[in-house]
């Protein structure tokens, strides 16, 4: 049975996502960030016959998350649901989203890997790193904009460049950049934060100066920064290529996660549209 969440119930959905750690990081800080009582979000539990929760399942603007410890759901009921709500991208662990992704139309499946930063005796802190300044976002922006990967999310650059902005005013997430001659050739941020745990994203290098390890140097010195904070480091990887870089800095495989995307964002029809 799914039934939407209450104040009364802050402790219980916590408590449940915060056993599966790192992973929940987004659902844990939107939950801190604005509970259960906002227009834009929303969180429903899905309980058995026993009363015994099964996921948590949030929608925040138009994304859906869908959490469970295990994979004993009713699917059809679930996939019901996520049909009935018609969110725009869908994410959770990638044995779910399978399963619900029967009962959605004109949405397909991108499945990623989520790593956790075990040890910090791999990482390489590197002074020449350093955290973005605020007249730095544009250049950021432009940057995250110039990887279709990351581009087929957003409007356009200038979209990219208030939210950074609006972040870093706010400092509720980290930049950090690699610069050459004045110019930023590597970036890694914070995506989403809460109290325990900090996701790291937007890992990009110019193309020019790929393969020189920079990214490492630039991922390295924010988890330390995210270190000094005791949170925990986590990301979400796609590339085998970017999981190596990662597992010699000291990350692990956690899970399989995985993305349900509208069509719109198909990243071949992206570059098909450029």
């Amino acid at each position: 049975m799914i039934k939407r969440a209450a104040q009364e119930n802050y402790e219980a959905v916590v408590n449940y996502l915060d056993k599966g750690g790192s992973i929940n990081t987004t659902l844990l800080s939107f939950i801190e960030k604005y509970g259960f009582e906002k227009d834009f979000q929303n969180v429903w539990l899905c309980n058995d016959g026993s009363n015994n929760t099964l996921a948590i399942i949030m929608k925040h603007f138009s994304n859906l998350y869908i959490y469970c410890e295990g994979s004993v759901l009713d699917i059809e009921e679930l996939g019901s649901f996520v049909s009935f709500i018609k969110p725009e991208i869908i994410l959770g662990k990638t044995d779910i989203l399978s399963g619900v992704s029967s009962f959605v139309e004109e949405m397909y499946l991108e499945t990623s890997t989520h790593m956790v930063l075990k040890t910090n005796k791999m990482l390489k802190p590197c002074p020449m790193v350093e955290k973005a300044r605020l007249d730095d976002c544009k250049e950021l922006a432009a940057l995250i904009f110039s990887i279709p990967d990351f581009a087929r999310f957003y409007y356009s650059s200038e979209e990219i460049e208030r939210g950074i902005r609006r972040r870093m005013e706010m400092g509720i997430c980290r930049y950090f950049v690699f610069r050459k001659n004045g110019i930023i050739v590597s970036q890694a941020y914070t995506t989403i934060e809460s109290t325990k745990y900090a996701t790291i994203g937007g890992v990009v290098t110019r193309n020019e100066y790929r393969n020189q390890g920079l990214a490492s140097l630039v991922v390295s010195c924010i988890c330390d920064d995210i270190l000094k904070d005791n949170k925990i480091p986590n990301l979400f990887c796609n590339n085998k290529n970017a999981a190596r870089v990662y597992e010699r800095l000291g990350f692990v495989l956690s899970g399989d996660y995985a993305m349900l995307l509208n069509s719109k964002y198909d990243i071949n029809r992206y570059k098909h549209i450029l």
